[in-house]
């Protein structure tokens, strides 16, 4: 957008140039080499984010979801803004899902895993909580994993749209291996002005820093994401209103249920050369959301491999999980997100590096207990032998009489599997400094051109895949800079 105005432009990215050979489909290799780990204080939850050129959009799974009405009305409590809406968003979704071949899925393309998902919502008794997606592709193969990067090249991503646009108009240069460190500025009539971004340039493969520079500009965009961002900010020490800086992060983490049936659920992939293309299906062409107003919980067919199935059954003894493992093309699982109200979550740094203090509040736990004890309930429903659950030492569920289990543990995130891609808040927009770190422009409060634009804008979590809505907020504010 800001290149297309005839504005000149520099992206500084932390990672490197993927190019789309790297993406091997080989899932071990992949999700270190375009993906980042971290976790919150005291290795409690996994927060795992893009990290090449292209970030977040390397690695999600190409689902893309509008918040419902409910979640822009906190929006408007919480942030004393009311002219961020749907409505309002609209313009922008349209465009992003031009450029990324937002595309509706059908039943046509229904595997054994969505026919699973939406069996499970009619026994429910909550069919109308089954939505139909859309993906960020006009061509997908089904290899199914979309996680790790699309070696086929069909899934969209800001490498294959929006950044070869920008590069196109002559405007956009990208440094990359590059880190944004901290804003620079100065303070001035009206308020910080911001006249660059101190960097470090950094070998990819071994981290070591190879120089330090500072890039100088009329305006600084921070969209790191609400980690990141956070640390950018709270390293800017000239930066007014420090202190409001990183609260409040929402992870909506995600879990994995894991079910095995009588009758395969998926087949056996096909060799290519030297890779192994599971071909399986679209992962999730629908979105179950029966319970999201009432207890703040959705899911959806997860992407498989057996790394995955083998890590969430690792509780078992040694022959009983070689027996899980041999059914593998047995089993299938759902992905569940939960839309979290954390009772503590900030950002602080620890020697320069920024680092998430969190604590789950009572009301997630249980929410994440009614929503455990609803996916093994629904699997049960549509022919399941078996549920295996996200804990670390989790009961045995075959029966419905096994579910009373789960309600009288007593578990945290310690005990439980979870991770998180879907980080947001910390430097939410609002009226004024006392509900957010920017005005509703991304504008960042007591500065006169240093921006935020990416999920840290959210005033709460945003209860559905974020993707969509990230970049339509960081469509607006580059709309309103430009203007």
């Amino acid at each position: 957008t800001l290149a297309g105005a005839g504005l000149d432009v520099l992206l500084v990215e932390r990672g490197p140039y993927l190019p789309v050979e790297d993406f091997n489909f080989r899932v071990l290799d992949m999700s270190n080499k375009a993906g980042y780990l971290e976790t919150t204080s005291g290795h409690r939850t996994l927060l795992y984010q893009g990290n090449g050129l292209g970030g977040g959009s390397l690695i999600y799974g190409a689902v893309g979801m509008k918040p419902e009405d409910f979640v822009f009305d906190e929006w408007r409590d919480a942030s004393g803004v009311a002219s961020i809406n749907g409505a309002a968003l609209e313009p922008h979704y349209e465009h992003v899902a031009r450029e990324l071949s937002l595309t509706p899925q059908t039943k046509v393309l229904e595997n054994r895993s969505n026919r699973i998902v939406r069996e499970m919502a009619s026994a429910l008794g909550r069919p109308e909580g089954l939505v139909v997606v859309n993906r960020y592709t006009g061509g997908c193969a089904g290899v199914g994993l979309c996680n790790f990067g699309c070696g086929l090249d069909l899934k969209g991503n800001m490498t294959n749209s929006f950044l070869p646009v920008g590069l196109a108009t002559g405007k956009l240069t990208v440094l990359t291996e590059c880190e944004a460190v901290r804003v620079v500025g100065r303070r001035g009539v009206g308020g910080f002005q911001a006249t660059g971004v101190e960097v470090v340039v950094r070998e990819h493969s071994t981290g070591r820093e190879v120089r330090r520079a500072t890039v100088s500009a009329r305006r600084v965009i921070v969209a790191a994401g609400a980690y990141f961002s956070s640390g950018i900010l709270l390293r800017s020490r000239e930066l007014p209103g420090r202190e409001s800086v990183g609260r409040k992060i929402f992870l909506q983490p995600h879990a994995q249920v894991f079910a095995m049936f009588d009758e395969p659920v998926t087949r056996r992939g096909a060799l290519k050369g030297d890779r192994y293309l599971p071909f399986n299906g679209v992962p999730a062409i629908y979105n179950f959301t029966g319970f999201l107003r009432e207890h703040n919980f959705w899911w959806l067919a997860s992407i498989l491999f057996p790394a995955n199935l083998a890590s969430f059954v690792s509780n078992l003894p040694p022959a009983e999980h070689y027996e899980v493992m041999r059914r593998f093309h047995h089993t299938t699982s759902i992905t569940l997100t939960l839309k979290d109200d954390p009772a503590r979550s900030r950002v602080r740094l620890k020697d320069g590096r920024a680092q998430l203090e969190f604590r789950e509040s009572e009301r997630d736990i249980e929410n994440l207990r009614k929503c455990l004890v609803t996916a093994a309930r629904g699997f049960l429903a549509v022919g399941a032998r078996r549920v295996f659950l996200p804990l670390l030492r989790p009961p045995k569920i075959e029966s419905e009489a096994d579910l009373k289990q789960i309600e009288k543990l007593k578990f945290g995130y310690d005990d439980l599997i979870l991770y998180s891609d879907h980080t947001s808040g910390g430097n939410p927009y609002g009226a004024d400094e006392r509900r957010g770190v920017t005005d509703e422009w991304g504008r960042v409060h007591g500065t006169e051109n240093l921006y935020v634009a990416d999920s840290s804008l959210f005033p709460t979590a945003p209860g559905v895949n974020p993707s969509w809505t990230i970049m339509a907020l960081a469509r607006r504010v580059a709309s309103h800079i430009v203007s």
